[in-house]
């Protein structure tokens, strides 16, 4: 078997050119026909692949001379002279078979066209063209051409891809270089800051330790001649209900206090106690009372008196001057009481 002989057994067409006798009228000459190869087929001087052709007369003026061009027409695969009128039995359907004439003979395609009808046409293969067996051979080549252009650049391909992944890697490495270097930058940054505040910790821890001694001295004095004061002066505020926050009255009463106070020298002490009226429970009651007597201390002490003079407790709704069955008796009932405390040896030496 010749390397290119092919035997297309029957394949399916839509034929649709009528191929006029010699009194053909003039507007039927360009009449063509779609055919469909499922692979590639030999023609005179080539080899089609597999795909979809238009078979049409070239010329009005010339019926025996078929052209052959893809499926849009914009490009002509051959140009092939026909023997005209082969006869064929009426029952034969639209088909075309391929085959090839003994040696010594034109090698030709036959064809049929319409169903029914009694012409057809032989296509004859030039005789300048190139054998099929040539033609063959230039396929293969071509063929195994494309294969190894195919796997060249398939390696290429790879080369190029391990050379971008390593290109990426390396770009992730300095990045990640980067990162690091910027963490040990940060890190060094931090360690001097917390030096810094060590430092200033221990310092500050120095200095209220000699103020915590300083202080407690004072106190330790007070308290030893504790029983030495006596009650100097004595006010009280009060509070809305369920409030701890001072009234402007209140915070005159309070100026009046730090006033006869606030002197450095001076050993006055002050106690202050915080009560509420009845409503509530006791847990709660206690609570604001705290924060009554807390509000009383944060003003004292803006005013400049020594936090280390007061004494504080919250004594929730115990204890109550007034009645609780009245508002005007529960209102008495929200109050800070403030006693200042004066030793003996101050009025002594004051009245000196």
């Amino acid at each position: 078997m010749k390397a290119f002989r092919i035997a297309i057994a029957i394949i399916a067409v839509a034929m649709f050119i009528t191929l006029s006798a010699s009194n053909a009228k003039a507007d039927e000459w360009d009449k063509k026909t779609l055919v469909t190869f499922d692979q590639p087929v030999e023609i005179p001087g080539m080899v089609l692949p597999a795909g979809t052709y238009v078979f049409r007369r070239a010329s009005s003026t010339d019926p025996n001379v078929i052209q052959i061009s893809g499926k849009d027409e914009k490009h002509v695969y051959a140009t092939l002279l026909t023997i005209p009128d082969y006869r064929m039995n009426p029952a034969d359907k639209t088909v075309m078979t391929f085959e090839e004439r003994a040696n010594g003979s034109p090698r030709a395609i036959k064809s049929w066209f319409y169903p029914g009808d009694t012409s057809g046409e032989e296509f004859v293969y030039r005789s300048s063209g190139k054998t099929i067996n040539e033609i063959g051979a230039l396929q293969t080549q071509i063929a195994e051409l494309r294969d190894a252009q195919m796997q060249q650049a398939q390696r290429l391909d790879a080369v190029n891809q391990r050379a971008q992944a390593g290109l990426a890697e390396a770009n992730q490495a300095a990045m990640a270089a980067k990162a690091a270097n910027q963490i040990a930058t940060a890190a060094d940054r931090m360690a001097a800051n917390a030096d810094r505040r060590a430092e200033a910790a221990q310092f500050n821890a120095k200095a209220a330790l000699n103020q915590i001694g300083t202080v407690a001295g004072q106190i330790e004095t007070r308290i030893t001649n504790m029983d030495k004061y006596r009650v100097a002066d004595q006010s009280t505020v009060t509070f809305a209900f369920n409030s701890d926050v001072l009234s402007e009255q209140d915070m005159s009463t309070l100026d009046a206090v730090a006033a006869s106070v606030a002197t450095p020298q001076g050993g006055d002490l002050i106690e202050l106690e915080g009560f509420t009226d009845n409503i509530g429970t006791e847990k709660y009651n206690l609570g604001l009372s705290d924060r009554r007597v807390e509000s009383v201390l944060r003003y004292l002490v803006s005013k400049r008196v020594p936090l280390y003079r007061i004494s504080l407790v919250g004594l929730g709704k115990a204890d109550p001057v007034s009645d609780n069955q009245t508002a005007a008796g529960r209102e008495q009932n929200r109050r800070v009481e403030i006693r200042v405390l004066q030793s003996s040896d101050s009025v002594s030496t004051a009245a000196r």
